[in-house]
């Protein structure tokens, strides 16, 4: 499974503490190991940053859209947009592997 949180580390900060600040090292660093902890190494987190890397722009635009960001992709599919804590990642990541898992059998 391949998870993206695609931000703009130029955008907006909400100072009401309203979500995890993806843009820092060290939250993407803990969110990749409570998310290998959780799943295993068959779902692989990636931070993507509008503001600095290189990105595909049709690809981008398809998922990015109107949307707020951050923005939470999950094997293609936006699944959360606007600002969300590591919690949230985990049950979405959660929902979408018991989702998947159904779909198996």
């Amino acid at each position: 499974m391949r998870v993206v949180i695609v931000d703009n580390s130029r955008g907006e900060v909400c100072d009401a503490g309203c979500g995890a600040d993806w843009s820092s090292a060290e939250v993407i660093a803990l969110a990749r190991q409570r998310v290998r902890d959780s799943f295993g190494e068959g779902v692989q987190l990636e931070y993507l940053d509008l503001a600095g890397q290189p990105h595909n722009a049709a690809e981008l635009k398809r998922i990015v859209g109107d949307r707020a960001l951050p923005l939470l992709v999950i094997d293609g599919q936006a699944r959360i947009a606007g600002q969300f804590d590591l919690r949230q990642l985990l049950d979405a990541i959660s929902t979408e592997a018991e989702i998947k898992s159904q779909n198996s059998v």
